[in-house]
Parts: C-alpha cells; sequence; structure tokens
C-alpha cells in the first residue's frame, strides 16, 4: 500500500513493502526529484538495507558457529512493514523478527522508518532495537535513495555534487561486490565532483572515511537541486547504471565484506552492537531550494 505526506513545499510517497520512498515531489518548482524505478535500469527507488549493507563474502556469514546466508543488502526491502503512527507531518513503520526472518538472521529486533517534513525539509530517521532480554544483537543499517539527473542518460554529465567538508576521496575499490584493501584516488575541484558514468565503471564509490556530512546537488548553472544531510552515519557511497540518468547518495551503517574477512559476523567490518533492550538511530534528510 502506497501512503502519502504532503506540505506547502514536498509532497512523498511511501510505500508499506519495505517501508520504501517513492516520490519526493517538489511542490512550487512542480518537479520529482526521486528516481521512479524504472527497471530496465533498476527498479528501486529508496530501498531500506537492513541487517547487512552491501554483499556477504560468499553469500554467508557465521554466528555462534552456525552459518546463515543472506542476499546483498538484507531482507527488510522485501518485508511488508506496518504503518505504526501518522499524522500531518510523520509516518512511521517499524518490522519487528519473526519465526522467517530468524532462520536467516538469529536475533530478536524492531526497525522504525520514521518520514517527518517539516518546511522545505524531509527527514528520515532509521531506530533500531534490540528486543532480546538476554542476547547482545549485531547488524548493519543503510540508506540507498535515488535521484533524479535530468529527463535523459545525457543530462547525468549537466550535474555535480559540492561535499560541504571534503576536497579528496581514497574510494575503496570493491570486486565482485567484495571491498578490497585497493584504493581509487579522487580529487575534488572546489570540493565538487562533476557526474559521468566512467567514475562508476567498476561498481559503487565507497568512501570509508568521508568528512563531509552534507552532499549538495548541483546542476551545470549551479543551482541547488536538492542539499542531502545525515547523521550517525560513518560510511557513504555514491553509485549509478550507465546511461540511467539516476545518482544513489547513500549513508551507511556498514559496509560489504572484505574479500579478506573470517565471515565471523562480530567481526565484520562496521558492523554495531545493541547490548539487551538498547536502542540505536540514525537519520538522513533531503532540502529543497
Amino acid at each position: 500500500m502506497i501512503h502519502h505526506l504532503e506540505n506547502e513545499n514536498i509532497k512523498i510517497a511511501v510505500d508499506s513493502k519495505g517501508a520504501e520512498l517513492k516520490s519526493v515531489f517538489n511542490k512550487p518548482n512542480q518537479e520529482e526529484l526521486l528516481w521512479q524505478a524504472d527497471p530496465e535500469f533498476w527498479g528501486k527507488s529508496s530501498p531500506v538495507l537492513f541487517p547487512i549493507v552491501g554483499t556477504l563474502k560468499n553469500g554467508i556469514y557465521i554466528y555462534d558457529k552456525k552459518k546463515y546466508k543472506l542476499p546483498r543488502h538484507g531482507f527488510a526491502r522485501d518485508y511488508n512493514f506496518k504503518l505504526q503512527e501518522f499524522s500531518d507531518s510523520q509516518l512511521i513503520f517499524s518490522l519487528e523478527s519473526s519465526k522467517e526472518t530468524i532462520e536467516v538472521y538469529p536475533f530478536l529486533f524492531r526497525l522504525e522508518i520514521i518520514y517527518t517534513l517539516k518546511d522545505n525539509t524531509l527527514q528520515v530517521e532509521y531506530k533500531v532495537k534490540n528486543l532480546s532480554d538476554v542476547e547482545t544483537m549485531y547488524f548493519s543499517v543503510g540508506a540507498h535513495p535515488a535521484f533524479k539527473v535530468g529527463s535523459n542518460a545525457d543530462d547525468f554529465f549537466d550535474y555535480s555534487l559540492l561535499f560541504n567538508k571534503d576536497n579528496e576521496f581514497k574510494a575503496t575499490c570493491l570486486k565482485d561486490g567484495l571491498l578490497t584493501t585497493d584504493k581509487n584516488t579522487i580529487t575534488l575541484t572546489n570540493q565538487k565532483i562533476q557526474l559521468n558514468y566512467e567514475l562508476f565503471e567498476n561498481d559503487a564509490l565507497v568512501l570509508l572515511d568521508m568528512k563531509s556530512d552534507k552532499v549538495t546537488l548541483l546542476n551545470n548553472t549551479d543551482k541547488n537541486i536538492l542539499s542531502f544531510e545525515f547523521e550517525n552515519f560513518p560510511y557513504f557511497g555514491i553509485w549509478t547504471m550507465k546511461d540511467s540518468g539516476f545518482i544513489c547518495l547513500e549513508p551507511w551503517a556498514g559496509v560489504a565484506d572484505f574479500d579478506s574477512h573470517d565471515q565471523q559476523l562480530e567481526n565484520k567490518t562496521g558492523i554495531n552492537t545493541l547490548k539487551p533492550k538498547e536502542s540505536w538511530s540514525a537519520s538522513w534528510s533531503i532540502s529543497i531550494s
């Protein structure tokens, strides 16, 4: 089911399946900002990544001496979330552990995705709670929103990304979806990257030590299309598909396995831990001009 929320500046649509954001409409400009999930390239708009981000080595992790399988980015995006609360300015979706999830992820959890509109900003908050009375919980979570860049594939080259605290990146290279020790240096010009598809020939740009917490999408006249800010997500990914006409800005609390990983969940790079009954939260936001 699709749920809507709007104010005088922004209208959004969220699908209860995966609590996935499906539309962010700039009302003053009458412009859709979110990629509309063209299956020819990528049939998603903004999936929720949980309880892992990225790819597991051999598709498997080990916990308490038992092997478990999880697909890339986990399972949350494939489940129907409950609309827990709604108001004129907020939608709160929740997903809880079940017999089915415990077969692949042996932890008791509640995941909440909270969409809030205020003035010209959409805030998206992720809350994770360990429901167990006794067991420590291990998890990763991430966002994967894709934004339109023009009306056709060639328009991609007319956009740039401005970072508020970086002049250079050392992107960690991926091989077959796994992180490696190789890095690719990307020099920014006036803290900007001009978009081109060649940047993504070898998959996403994975930034493990990015300083910025704000990324601005600009067009070729330096007009601000949107500002993207995030909090408590230590890692960041940028991704597109050739000729698609979208750019993904992905704040992560967790990353794919390194190719040298021992597959033990507790030893996974970027893994988060919650003691019994503890909670964790992080957020990202979109602001329009």
